[in-house]
Protein backbone atom coordinates (compact mmCIF):
# COMPACT_ATOMS: atom_id res chain seq x y z
CA UNK A 1 0.00 0.00 0.00
CA UNK A 2 2.88 2.40 0.66
CA UNK A 3 4.29 1.32 -2.94
CA UNK A 4 1.20 2.65 -4.52
CA UNK A 5 0.00 5.54 -1.71
CA UNK A 6 -2.75 3.39 -0.92
CA UNK A 7 -3.24 2.40 -4.52
CA UNK A 8 -3.45 5.98 -5.88
CA UNK A 9 -5.43 6.08 -9.62
CA UNK A 10 -1.45 7.93 -10.47
CA UNK A 11 -0.30 4.04 -9.86
CA UNK A 12 -2.80 2.51 -12.31
CA UNK A 13 -1.92 1.45 -15.42
CA UNK A 14 -5.56 -1.02 -16.59
CA UNK A 15 -8.77 -1.63 -15.96
CA UNK A 16 -11.63 -3.97 -16.55
CA UNK A 17 -14.36 -5.68 -15.96
CA UNK A 18 -13.58 -7.54 -12.43
CA UNK A 19 -11.04 -4.64 -11.18
CA UNK A 20 -8.38 -2.01 -11.50
CA UNK A 21 -4.28 -3.38 -12.15
CA UNK A 22 -1.53 -1.00 -10.40
CA UNK A 23 2.26 -1.21 -10.71
CA UNK A 24 4.13 -1.35 -7.60
CA UNK A 25 7.40 -1.01 -6.76
CA UNK A 26 8.45 -2.58 -3.33
CA UNK A 27 11.80 -1.40 -1.52
CA UNK A 28 13.05 -4.67 -2.76
CA UNK A 29 13.55 -3.65 -6.34
CA UNK A 30 11.25 -5.99 -7.25
CA UNK A 31 7.75 -4.73 -9.51
CA UNK A 32 4.31 -6.36 -8.91
CA UNK A 33 1.18 -6.15 -10.18
CA UNK A 34 -1.69 -5.30 -7.92
CA UNK A 35 -5.33 -6.23 -8.66
CA UNK A 36 -7.90 -4.78 -6.76
CA UNK A 37 -11.16 -6.86 -7.11
CA UNK A 38 -14.15 -4.16 -7.71
CA UNK A 39 -17.07 -3.78 -5.48
CA UNK A 40 -19.57 -1.69 -8.12
CA UNK A 41 -22.56 -2.28 -5.61
CA UNK A 42 -23.70 -4.23 -2.54
CA UNK A 43 -25.73 -6.29 -5.56
CA UNK A 44 -23.08 -7.74 -6.97
CA UNK A 45 -20.70 -8.10 -3.72
CA UNK A 46 -20.89 -11.93 -3.75
CA UNK A 47 -19.98 -11.96 -7.47
CA UNK A 48 -16.80 -10.16 -6.88
CA UNK A 49 -16.34 -12.11 -3.53
CA UNK A 50 -17.12 -15.31 -5.94
CA UNK A 51 -14.86 -13.79 -8.29
CA UNK A 52 -11.90 -13.46 -5.89
CA UNK A 53 -12.28 -16.93 -4.46
CA UNK A 54 -12.01 -18.13 -7.70
CA UNK A 55 -9.40 -16.80 -8.80
CA UNK A 56 -7.08 -16.94 -5.97
CA UNK A 57 -8.54 -20.98 -6.12
CA UNK A 58 -7.60 -21.41 -9.68
CA UNK A 59 -4.02 -19.66 -9.62
CA UNK A 60 -2.94 -21.26 -6.23
CA UNK A 61 -2.92 -24.62 -8.17
CA UNK A 62 -1.10 -24.11 -11.30
CA UNK A 63 2.20 -23.19 -12.72
CA UNK A 64 3.06 -22.51 -15.86
CA UNK A 65 5.38 -20.18 -18.24
CA UNK A 66 2.91 -19.32 -20.20
CA UNK A 67 -0.02 -18.33 -17.80
CA UNK A 68 0.53 -14.82 -15.43
CA UNK A 69 1.75 -16.19 -11.89
CA UNK A 70 -0.28 -15.44 -8.57
CA UNK A 71 2.17 -14.12 -5.78
CA UNK A 72 0.15 -13.94 -3.08
CA UNK A 73 -3.18 -11.93 -2.36
CA UNK A 74 -5.43 -9.64 0.48
CA UNK A 75 -8.60 -10.16 2.00
CA UNK A 76 -9.65 -7.45 4.24
CA UNK A 77 -12.29 -7.09 7.07
CA UNK A 78 -14.59 -4.48 4.90
CA UNK A 79 -14.52 -5.96 1.74
CA UNK A 80 -11.41 -5.34 0.12
CA UNK A 81 -9.38 -8.12 -2.02
CA UNK A 82 -6.12 -7.37 -3.53
CA UNK A 83 -4.46 -10.34 -6.04
CA UNK A 84 -0.39 -9.82 -6.19
CA UNK A 85 0.95 -10.91 -9.48
CA UNK A 86 4.38 -10.58 -11.59
CA UNK A 87 5.08 -7.63 -13.67
CA UNK A 88 4.22 -7.67 -17.40
CA UNK A 89 6.26 -4.91 -18.07
CA UNK A 90 5.54 -4.84 -21.60
CA UNK A 91 2.04 -4.53 -20.71
CA UNK A 92 -0.74 -6.53 -23.06
CA UNK A 93 -1.10 -8.09 -26.90
CA UNK A 94 -4.17 -5.36 -26.95
CA UNK A 95 -2.50 -2.41 -26.00
CA UNK A 96 0.73 -3.55 -28.76
CA UNK A 97 -2.53 -4.35 -31.30
CA UNK A 98 -4.52 -1.51 -31.14
CA UNK A 99 -3.02 1.48 -28.86
CA UNK A 100 -1.74 4.41 -31.31
CA UNK A 101 0.94 5.36 -28.75
CA UNK A 102 2.53 1.76 -29.36
CA UNK A 103 2.60 2.12 -33.37
CA UNK A 104 5.95 2.88 -33.97
CA UNK A 105 7.10 0.84 -31.52
CA UNK A 106 4.71 -1.92 -32.80
CA UNK A 107 6.25 -1.26 -36.66
CA UNK A 108 9.87 -2.09 -34.71
CA UNK A 109 9.24 -5.10 -32.01
CA UNK A 110 5.33 -6.66 -33.09
CA UNK A 111 7.13 -8.40 -36.15
CA UNK A 112 5.43 -11.40 -37.39
CA UNK A 113 7.69 -13.71 -36.03
CA UNK A 114 7.00 -12.44 -32.94
CA UNK A 115 3.49 -12.67 -32.70
CA UNK A 116 3.67 -16.04 -34.21
CA UNK A 117 5.62 -16.54 -31.06
CA UNK A 118 2.38 -14.72 -28.71
CA UNK A 119 0.52 -16.90 -30.67
CA UNK A 120 2.08 -20.62 -29.66
CA UNK A 121 2.87 -18.97 -26.08
CA UNK A 122 -1.07 -18.32 -26.25
CA UNK A 123 -2.14 -21.89 -26.95
CA UNK A 124 0.50 -23.91 -25.16
CA UNK A 125 -1.10 -22.08 -21.90
CA UNK A 126 -4.61 -22.93 -22.91
CA UNK A 127 -3.68 -26.65 -23.50
CA UNK A 128 -2.11 -26.78 -19.75
CA UNK A 129 -5.47 -25.65 -18.37
CA UNK A 130 -7.10 -27.50 -20.34
CA UNK A 131 -5.66 -31.00 -20.79
CA UNK A 132 -2.94 -31.10 -17.80
CA UNK A 133 -5.01 -29.52 -14.81
CA UNK A 134 -7.10 -32.04 -12.93
CA UNK A 135 -9.81 -31.19 -13.26
CA UNK A 136 -9.38 -29.34 -16.52
CA UNK A 137 -9.65 -25.63 -16.33
CA UNK A 138 -11.84 -22.80 -18.48
CA UNK A 139 -10.90 -19.77 -18.81
CA UNK A 140 -13.86 -17.86 -20.39
CA UNK A 141 -12.21 -14.79 -21.46
CA UNK A 142 -9.73 -15.29 -23.36
CA UNK A 143 -8.95 -12.07 -25.83
CA UNK A 144 -6.10 -9.75 -26.58
CA UNK A 145 -6.26 -7.73 -23.62
CA UNK A 146 -5.69 -10.91 -21.13
CA UNK A 147 -2.67 -11.95 -23.06
CA UNK A 148 0.39 -9.85 -21.05
CA UNK A 149 3.50 -9.82 -22.51
CA UNK A 150 6.68 -9.47 -20.41
CA UNK A 151 10.22 -8.10 -20.91
CA UNK A 152 11.05 -10.77 -23.77
CA UNK A 153 7.50 -10.16 -24.86
CA UNK A 154 6.89 -13.89 -24.42
CA UNK A 155 3.01 -14.35 -23.88
CA UNK A 156 1.39 -15.16 -20.48
CA UNK A 157 -2.18 -15.28 -20.21
CA UNK A 158 -3.80 -13.59 -16.93
CA UNK A 159 -7.31 -12.34 -15.43
CA UNK A 160 -8.47 -15.80 -14.27
CA UNK A 161 -11.99 -14.22 -12.65
CA UNK A 162 -14.35 -15.96 -14.72
CA UNK A 163 -12.03 -19.34 -14.82
CA UNK A 164 -14.10 -22.22 -13.92
CA UNK A 165 -13.21 -25.90 -13.52
CA UNK A 166 -14.91 -27.40 -16.03
CA UNK A 167 -16.81 -30.36 -14.46
CA UNK A 168 -17.97 -27.20 -12.16
CA UNK A 169 -19.61 -25.71 -15.56
CA UNK A 170 -21.64 -28.42 -16.58
CA UNK A 171 -23.45 -28.42 -13.36
CA UNK A 172 -26.89 -28.95 -12.99
CA UNK A 173 -29.85 -26.45 -13.95
CA UNK A 174 -32.80 -25.08 -11.51
CA UNK A 175 -34.47 -28.17 -13.22
CA UNK A 176 -32.38 -30.73 -12.43
CA UNK A 177 -30.83 -31.03 -15.92
CA UNK A 178 -26.87 -30.97 -16.68
CA UNK A 179 -26.78 -27.17 -18.38
CA UNK A 180 -23.78 -28.79 -20.72
CA UNK A 181 -21.68 -26.07 -21.11
CA UNK A 182 -24.46 -23.32 -21.56
CA UNK A 183 -23.42 -20.66 -19.55
CA UNK A 184 -22.13 -17.33 -20.80
CA UNK A 185 -19.36 -15.17 -19.86
CA UNK A 186 -16.29 -13.27 -21.60
CA UNK A 187 -16.09 -10.22 -23.63
CA UNK A 188 -17.91 -9.09 -26.32
CA UNK A 189 -16.60 -10.14 -29.69
CA UNK A 190 -14.72 -13.07 -28.11
CA UNK A 191 -18.11 -14.73 -26.46
CA UNK A 192 -18.74 -18.42 -26.89
CA UNK A 193 -20.79 -20.47 -24.49
CA UNK A 194 -18.43 -22.07 -21.39
CA UNK A 195 -17.14 -25.17 -22.79
CA UNK A 196 -13.03 -26.30 -23.81
CA UNK A 197 -14.46 -25.32 -27.17
CA UNK A 198 -15.37 -21.95 -26.36
CA UNK A 199 -11.67 -21.30 -25.01
CA UNK A 200 -11.11 -22.45 -28.81
CA UNK A 201 -13.22 -20.46 -30.28
CA UNK A 202 -11.76 -16.85 -28.37
CA UNK A 203 -8.47 -17.94 -28.99
CA UNK A 204 -8.99 -18.36 -32.92
CA UNK A 205 -10.20 -14.73 -32.65
CA UNK A 206 -7.32 -13.79 -31.14
CA UNK A 207 -5.34 -15.34 -33.59
CA UNK A 208 -7.49 -13.65 -36.28
CA UNK A 209 -6.42 -10.58 -34.69
CA UNK A 210 -2.54 -10.94 -34.52
CA UNK A 211 -2.57 -11.33 -38.15
CA UNK A 212 -5.44 -8.51 -39.16
CA UNK A 213 -3.94 -5.56 -36.68
CA UNK A 214 -7.55 -5.55 -36.01
CA UNK A 215 -9.92 -5.78 -33.46
CA UNK A 216 -13.29 -8.02 -33.36
CA UNK A 217 -15.25 -4.48 -32.67
CA UNK A 218 -13.73 -2.71 -35.23
CA UNK A 219 -15.91 -0.82 -37.77
CA UNK A 220 -15.59 -2.88 -40.96
CA UNK A 221 -17.48 -5.43 -38.65
CA UNK A 222 -20.81 -4.22 -39.01
CA UNK A 223 -24.49 -5.63 -39.54
CA UNK A 224 -23.87 -9.59 -40.53
CA UNK A 225 -20.47 -9.17 -41.26
CA UNK A 226 -18.40 -10.14 -37.82
CA UNK A 227 -14.86 -10.97 -37.88
CA UNK A 228 -15.12 -14.55 -38.44
CA UNK A 229 -17.22 -13.87 -41.77
CA UNK A 230 -14.74 -11.07 -42.94
CA UNK A 231 -11.63 -13.31 -42.64
CA UNK A 232 -13.62 -16.68 -44.19
CA UNK A 233 -14.78 -14.65 -47.19
CA UNK A 234 -11.21 -13.11 -47.86
CA UNK A 235 -9.54 -16.34 -47.16
CA UNK A 236 -11.87 -18.22 -49.93
CA UNK A 237 -11.61 -15.46 -52.57
CA UNK A 238 -10.05 -16.44 -55.35
CA UNK A 239 -8.83 -12.50 -55.60
CA UNK A 240 -5.26 -12.27 -54.41
CA UNK A 241 -5.96 -8.54 -53.24
CA UNK A 242 -8.87 -9.75 -51.47
CA UNK A 243 -6.76 -12.76 -49.91
CA UNK A 244 -3.92 -9.89 -48.91
CA UNK A 245 -6.47 -7.35 -47.45
CA UNK A 246 -6.88 -9.86 -44.37
CA UNK A 247 -3.06 -9.04 -43.44
CA UNK A 248 -2.25 -6.33 -40.98
CA UNK A 249 -0.91 -3.37 -43.26
CA UNK A 250 2.04 -2.17 -41.17
CA UNK A 251 3.88 -5.65 -41.73
CA UNK A 252 3.91 -5.03 -45.40
CA UNK A 253 6.22 -5.52 -47.34
CA UNK A 254 6.18 -9.58 -45.79
CA UNK A 255 8.77 -11.89 -47.10
CA UNK A 256 6.99 -14.92 -48.97
CA UNK A 257 7.45 -16.89 -46.48
CA UNK A 258 5.61 -14.95 -43.62
CA UNK A 259 2.99 -14.06 -46.06
CA UNK A 260 2.11 -18.25 -46.71
CA UNK A 261 2.64 -18.41 -42.47
CA UNK A 262 0.10 -15.96 -41.94
CA UNK A 263 -2.28 -17.53 -44.16
CA UNK A 264 -1.89 -20.60 -42.50
CA UNK A 265 -2.49 -18.98 -39.15
CA UNK A 266 -6.01 -17.57 -40.49
CA UNK A 267 -6.38 -21.16 -41.46
CA UNK A 268 -5.85 -22.50 -37.92
CA UNK A 269 -8.34 -19.41 -36.57
CA UNK A 270 -11.33 -20.27 -39.01
CA UNK A 271 -10.80 -23.79 -37.51
CA UNK A 272 -11.19 -22.28 -34.08
CA UNK A 273 -14.19 -20.85 -34.83
CA UNK A 274 -16.58 -22.79 -36.49
CA UNK A 275 -20.14 -23.11 -35.59
CA UNK A 276 -20.38 -26.49 -34.39
CA UNK A 277 -18.22 -26.61 -31.35
CA UNK A 278 -17.78 -30.54 -31.90
CA UNK A 279 -16.24 -29.57 -35.17
CA UNK A 280 -13.20 -27.32 -33.22
CA UNK A 281 -9.94 -28.92 -32.66
CA UNK A 282 -8.59 -29.23 -29.14
CA UNK A 283 -6.55 -26.45 -27.49
CA UNK A 284 -3.74 -29.41 -27.91
CA UNK A 285 -4.23 -29.90 -31.56
CA UNK A 286 -3.99 -25.65 -31.89
CA UNK A 287 -0.62 -25.51 -30.11
CA UNK A 288 0.38 -28.43 -32.38
CA UNK A 289 -0.57 -26.86 -35.55
CA UNK A 290 0.94 -23.36 -34.35
CA UNK A 291 4.22 -25.06 -33.46
CA UNK A 292 4.04 -27.11 -36.86
CA UNK A 293 4.03 -24.18 -38.97
CA UNK A 294 6.71 -22.21 -36.48
CA UNK A 295 9.22 -25.01 -37.26
CA UNK A 296 8.53 -25.15 -40.79
CA UNK A 297 9.53 -21.44 -41.08
CA UNK A 298 13.06 -22.16 -39.12
CA UNK A 299 13.78 -25.05 -41.47
CA UNK A 300 12.94 -22.87 -44.35
CA UNK A 301 14.82 -20.50 -43.12
CA UNK A 302 18.08 -22.87 -42.57
CA UNK A 303 17.74 -24.51 -45.36
CA UNK A 304 18.35 -20.88 -47.34
CA UNK A 305 21.08 -20.16 -45.29
CA UNK A 306 22.66 -23.06 -46.48
CA UNK A 307 22.42 -22.52 -49.81
CA UNK A 308 23.89 -19.05 -49.52
CA UNK A 309 27.34 -20.74 -47.85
Amino acid sequence: MEATCNLSHEFAIGSGGSGIVYRAELPTGETVTVKKILHNNRENLMLQENSFVREVKTLGRIRHRHLANLLGCLSSNHGEHLLIYEYMENGSLWDWLHKPEKSQKRNRELSWEARLRIAIGLAKGVEYLHHDCVPSILHRDIKSGNVLLDGDMEAHLGDFGLAKAAAESRGRDSTGNTESGTCFAGSYGYVAPATEKGDVYSMGIVLMELVSGLMPTDRTFEGDMDMVRWVRSRMTSAAAAEREASLDPVLKPLERHEESSMFEVLDVALQCTRTAPAERPSSRKVADLLLHISLRIASDELWKESRTI
